[in-house]
């Protein structure tokens, strides 16, 4: 009886490593995944019934077409306002508005020539860095070549004679990433801010009661930029942790299910239009003191990480200093390898709570300060200024609780912990293997 039990028990496990091996292979088999360059749709969030025609269609054309408008009519839009901006003769903002738009091609200058320089010396060094620094105008172009030249592969994909070929340059890994990811942050972001600041000096008294239609557009486009870079730059994020800690192979990404996208979306969509809104208020009846809640943030991030991280130098500190200002807007994972192990929703719990604290402690200065600046007015128009702070007070938490309940929706979704389930299910497989060989 044993004997059987113990043959049972063999061929089972033969059985379950040839199952995964199989499954494996057909992972290993599949095309390499793209570098989405932002753009947070996927060929797993179409059905997988659609056939390879479709999926390529949706996943290399339609979403890097939305990618790409998104990418240039953010850029369009911060030029059109400065120029109204000049012509109106608000010179400073004009060319605040303007210098954030080189901004990202900047610093990824300053990225590479540091990357350049410890690895070339002498006159070649120095003419590297010469092109680089002159090329750094133009680099805002780049992720729109680079688009254009997928969406021509992807069309050509479409061709069964000429897909293995076309998929091979649609897999190529760019950097163009990078300079979106820059982009997002360090120049939509603050020009949200900056764009809202503005909005809210003309009439203090009344914050954002006048707004013009190309303010609203430019900040719209924005806030869709940032909203859709948080998403990618998370599974990017969990990708790099996946196949660190071996639950993916090289070639393979995660992503998440289109409905979770869409929850993902609306949160942190809600998440941003709450932050920007108190910002702006505060620093529209403050000014700069805005810039002293900034440094405090960034000091607890940058302290919170300093301590984690049991590596310390200079450019760990610039790092940290940049991971710091990105936190005031959205939360990232980038140090995938020296990430605390708990669950993947502690670390976001943490950021809200730390930003409502923010949010809630700006709020409360500026409801104070403008009761003050009202308090000498007659009480006809006391009345009406108070009944408007309720309305931005109501806003601001309102589209707060959504992104909460967005947030929860996210984490709490069927079709995630389906996905987990299905990750427990491989690895189990892989531990009967290994034990099996």
């Amino acid at each position: 009886m044993q004997v059987q039990e113990s043959r049972r028990k063999l061929q089972a496990t033969v059985a379950m490593k040839e199952a995964w091996e199989e499954s494996r292979l057909t992972r290993s088999s599949r095309a390499q995944t793209e570098d989405n360059d932002g753009c947070c749709c996927d060929s797993s969030c179409c059905c997988c019934c659609c056939p390879t025609e479709c999926r390529i269609f949706i996943k290399y054309i339609v979403c890097r077409s939305l990618g790409l408008f998104l990418y240039v009519m953010d850029i369009v839009t911060d030029i059109t306002v400065s120029v109204a901006d000049y012509r109106n003769g608000d010179i400073t903002f004009a060319a605040i508005n303007l210098g954030l738009v080189f901004t990202p091609g900047f610093l990824y200058v300053m990225f590479a020539l540091t990357e350049m320089l410890s690895s070339n010396t002498g006159i070649l060094a120095c003419s590297k860095a010469v092109l680089w620094f002159l090329s750094f105008p133009i680099l805002p172009l780049w992720p729109i070549c680079r688009d254009l030249q997928k969406i021509y592969h992807g069309f050509l994909a479409l061709f069964p004679s000429r897909r293995q070929e076309q998929l091979v340059h649609l897999n190529r890994p760019t950097r163009s990433y990078l300079l979106k990811f820059l982009e997002a942050f360090t120049e939509a972001a603050p020009q949200i801010l900056l764009r809202l600041y503005k909005i809210s000096l003309r009439r203090q008294e009344l914050p954002f009661s006048k707004i013009e239609t190309m303010e609203a557009v430019q900040v719209s486009f924005s806030l869709l930029t940032l909203s859709s870079k948080v998403i990618s730059t998370y599974q990017k994020s969990v990708t790099t942790q996946q196949i660190i800690e071996g639950e993916l192979e090289d070639n393979e990404k995660f992503t998440l299910p289109c409905c979770v996208q869409i929850l993902a979306f609306l949160w942190w969509t809600s998440f941003l239009v709450a932050r920007f809104e108190v910002m702006a208020l505060f620093a529209g009846s403050l000014h700069g003191w805005l810039f002293l809640v900034i440094a405090v943030h960034v000091m607890l991030v940058f302290l919170f990480q300093t301590v984690a991280s049991h590596k310390h130098g200079l450019r760990k500190v610039f790092i940290y200093l940049f991971t710091g200002f990105v936190f005031i807007f959205a939360y990232l994972e980038f140090n995938m390898k020296s990430r605390i192990k708990v669950a993947t929703w502690f670390p976001y719990t943490v950021y809200t709570v730390l930003v409502f604290i923010e949010n809630s402690i700006m709020l409360v200065v500026w409801f104070s300060s403008q009761k003050a600046y009202t308090s000498t007015l007659p009480e006809e128009e006391q009345a009406l200024y108070a009944t408007h702070r309720e309305r931005l007070i109501f806003v601001h938490y309102g589209a707060f609780c959504c992104g909460l309940i967005m947030m929860i929706a996210t984490f709490c979704c069927p079709e995630r912990k389906q996905s987990a389930k299905d990750k427990e299910v491989t690895e189990e497989m892989r531990h009967m293997s290994v034990v099996a060989s």
